[in-house]
């Protein structure tokens, strides 16, 4: 019994801290973040490396963010937020074929949203996927907001 109530105090504290990285991570301060996510890495919470592969992507740091959302993945094999946070990763080092992947994963999931839709109809266009490019495209929004980055208009 008191071995439990030292395990619910444990996960207690680590609840407590990964509220308090999260808050940091908003706020911008990313260095007292990461200390604090590293000492939550022992837990295996998937969102902690979750969390890390997005502040190692905001710092430009694409293969440990890429190892990171890996990491969660590996955790909880479920976690579409993860999946689509990798694949957005692994556009920014043009491995398309994989971000597509991850993409889809997340999508199957059933992860729904405006930026996975954008997100996939820029790597289908990459890829030279016309068919699935134009699904995506279909919703006038997503069509809109794709056209922002690809050079020389949408020719499908």
């Amino acid at each position: 019994m008191a071995q439990m109530q030292q395990g619910n105090k444990r996960n207690e504290n680590a609840e407590l801290l990964l509220q308090e990285a999260i808050k940091l991570t908003e706020e911008g301060n990313y260095d007292r973040a990461i200390e604090i996510y590293n000492k939550l890495i022992p837990y295996e919470i998937p969102e902690v490396f979750n969390n890390l592969g997005n502040i190692y992507r905001r710092q430009g740091l694409l293969g440990r963010a890429i190892e990171m959302y890996r990491k969660a993945i590996h955790i909880c094999p479920n976690f579409s937020i993860a999946y689509f946070n990798l694949a957005c990763a692994l556009m920014e080092v043009d491995r398309y074929n994989e971000a597509v992947m991850f993409f889809e994963k997340a999508e199957k999931l059933g992860l729904k949203s405006f930026d996975l839709d954008v997100q996939l109809a820029l790597c289908y266009i990459a890829l030279g996927n016309k068919k699935k490019a134009k699904e995506k495209l279909s919703d006038e929004s997503v069509k809109r907001e794709v056209e922002k980055y690809v050079e020389g208009g949408l020719d499908l």
